[in-house]
């Protein structure tokens, strides 16, 4: 091979890699809380009606659902329907297409494409004493399991944030 040939080849592959789409996957979590409130006394917890406006998939809160379950079992907190001592909300949107906006805990809440939002409501008053929130970049053709694995993967960084260390 010589010479012009192997440049020829050189510039044919950095052209197609320079071509080839990198997406990068946001690591950022943000996430508040009531300093207020005594996060110790939380011990178990239910996971609130799914707003009919969310914009996830029956299939993608399941593994959403699995995924908080996991993280807030290994933290010692059990799922309980009856008298939880807080609430978790699941917001999100899965689509890369549209936003959507609802009412949730007293608030408009707009939801960017991507985004996953777990808010953690006290269910006396009513009011969100915790929340966090990341986004991750969706492929429309990525495997179930692909896409489990990313679930977890956000989930996880969430609740990294949770309980809120003083």
């Amino acid at each position: 091979m010589n010479a012009y040939t192997k440049f020829l080849v050189l510039g044919v592959l950095v052209l197609f890699a320079g071509c080839a789409t990198t997406v990068e996957v946001p690591k950022d979590v943000n996430y508040d809380y009531n300093i207020n409130f005594d996060f110790t006394k939380l011990k178990t917890y239910d996971l609130s009606p799914t707003p009919t406006t969310v914009g996830i998939e029956y299939l993608m809160m399941q593994r959403i659902k699995t995924a908080i379950d996991t993280q807030l079992q290994a933290k010692n907190v059990k799922k309980t329907p009856s008298n939880p001592d807080f609430l978790v909300t699941i917001y999100g949107v899965r689509s890369r297409i549209f936003t959507t906006a609802w009412r949730g805990a007293g608030s408009d809440l707009i939801v960017e494409k991507g985004k996953l939002i777990l808010q953690f409501v006290d269910p006396e008053t009513n009011r969100v004493i915790w929340w966090g929130e990341a986004r991750a970049i969706l492929n429309p053709n990525s495997k179930p399991t692909d896409e489990t694995k990313m679930v977890n993967d956000v989930v996880h960084r969430i609740l990294q944030k949770f309980p809120p260390v003083s």
